[in-house]
């Protein structure tokens, strides 16, 4: 009798627990930590490679664009192990002539390196002084946005090209700025 009496209030433990767990849900909350690690440009899945002596990765993981004396890839800074004392001495390549313009084509590229299958849109744009326009590919004359959109499919990488414009500036003065890349899931949308 203790047997077949423990074993109806088993049953009725078990009817009520799925009779109160079938109850409508109203309304949980709970709080969490979350922990988001930013590494440098060349440890993530979308990767900035510098393709040019000017442009490289410094120690906070940045890409950088430097046509200057301070850059540490300049042939007559102290620190380049190419060093060359008659650029030095004679301030070759030290940046850019007034009222120019000048195009270099494979400044950086933007590689995929996410899940498989998947493209990824990418944008860059400059916000700064003086005029930056970029390109993909081969330079053709009049070529360049001040933003630009492409799509990187998985497993490759789009090779960027800048036009830097000094019009209108005099000896002293610089194209000094940010550039913003940013990528989303997918191809970019086609505009028409």
């Amino acid at each position: 009798m203790r047997k077949i009496l423990g074993i109806l209030i088993l049953i009725a433990g078990i009817v009520i627990a799925v009779s109160a767990s079938s109850a409508n849900f109203a309304y949980f909350e709970a709080t969490r930590n979350v922990t988001v690690t930013v590494v440098p440009d060349d440890n993530e899945l979308i990767d900035l490679n510098p393709l040019q002596p000017y442009a490289y990765i410094n120690s906070n993981g940045e890409m950088v664009l430097q046509l200057s004396i301070a850059n540490t890839n300049w042939p007559g800074h102290t620190s380049n192990p190419n060093y060359n004392s008659t650029w030095a001495e004679m301030q070759y390549g030290t940046g850019v002539s007034p009222d120019s313009i000048y195009v270099f084509e494979e400044v950086f590229e933007v590689s995929n390196h996410l899940w498989e299958n998947v493209d990824i849109c990418v944008e860059i744009t400059y916000d700064g002084d003086g005029g930056i326009l970029f390109f993909t590919g081969d330079y053709v004359e009049g070529a360049g946005q001040t933003s630009l959109k492409f799509t990187v499919p998985h497993g490759e990488a789009v090779k960027v090209g800048m036009v830097l414009d000094s019009s209108g500036l005099v000896e002293g003065q610089s194209i000094d700025g940010n550039i913003k890349v940013t990528a989303e899931n997918g191809e970019c949308p086609i505009i028409i």
